[in-house]
């Protein structure tokens, strides 16, 4: 179940969508084309930016600006050639930014080109201070992405120092989804401890057939010691509960308790006989 990479969240992470953000801030010629994408409006966008291309006298800046917004339109509506010509067009203006960069990126993990997408995102320079334009990537979104482009090229090591960096506070603060992909990254790194920390992080709230699942892969793994901690856990929060019972015995067993493990089984008789 936790072994499957494209089962996982990190397998099928996109960057989230650019943020198309209309204010008073923005140049005029701007603002009805940042408003149409912002609304998703796409076709709108796309008449927009190409009347203001031809009809408009542009700074370097603004002509950069509605090329990416078109790059960004023209790949939402699938014309993925243009898109990029486009995208690559107004970097060649304005270099530093991140509208342009961020079409090419979404592009590059589209296509699962992770290697042309780790390239982007290690060369990129960030602007200094962003255009009123431009909207900057997050470092938590940053580091989701290179850990897809580690996790799909199966640098789990990478993988792993991202998610790290995403999360500074550790396993509890990230979302179910990863880390769940951290319990399984954990058995790709031979890492028994980090599988139990997610895995105790997981199994809170669920119900015993599905924390039973998750604790059965850590002893198929061999890692009986940290499952045995578990089960304990979940045991004494439910000691009636008979399969949770035969676990831990077993586990006793496994890891020489020989005592505790015939504790249990006279108790399991007792409560039966009674």
């Amino acid at each position: 179940m936790f072994q499957l990479i494209d089962d996982s969240f990190l397998a099928g992470y996109k960057p989230p969508r650019f943020q198309f953000r209309d204010s008073k801030a923005l140049p005029e010629p701007l603002r009805p084309i940042w408003s149409a994408l912002g609304g998703q409006k796409t076709r709108l966008a796309l008449r927009l930016g190409y009347e203001t291309l031809r009809n408009e006298v542009l700074t370097n800046d603004l002509r950069a600006a509605v090329l990416g917004a078109l790059a960004s339109a023209e790949w939402d509506n699938g014309v993925t050639l243009e898109a990029k010509n486009m995208a690559e067009e107004s970097l060649t203006l304005v270099p530093r930014q991140w509208l342009a960069w961020h079409v090419l990126l979404t592009a590059a993990i589209a296509e699962k080109d992770f290697e042309k997408a780790s390239v982007l995102l290690d060369t990129h320079a960030a602007p200094d201070t962003p255009a009123v334009w431009d909207t900057v990537l997050s470092d938590t979104e940053g580091h989701l992405i290179r850990a897809t482009c580690a996790w799909m090229t199966k640098d789990w090591e990478f993988t792993a120092s991202q998610l790290e960096e995403a999360f500074p506070n550790g396993v509890e603060t990230m979302p179910a989804f990863l880390q769940e992909d951290w319990f399984r990254l954990a058995f790709y790194r031979e890492r028994p401890e980090d599988a139990a920390d997610a895995a105790m992080h997981l199994i809170t709230g669920h119900n015993i057939e599905k924390a039973d699942v998750l604790l059965q892969a850590l002893v198929r793994q061999g890692w009986h010691g940290q499952a045995l901690k578990l089960y304990r856990t979940v045991f004494d929060q439910d000691p009636q509960n008979e399969l949770l019972r035969r676990r831990v015995v077993g586990l006793y067993i496994r890891e020489g308790e020989v005592l505790e493990a015939r504790r249990l089984m006279e108790q399991g008789a007792l409560r039966m006989a009674v």
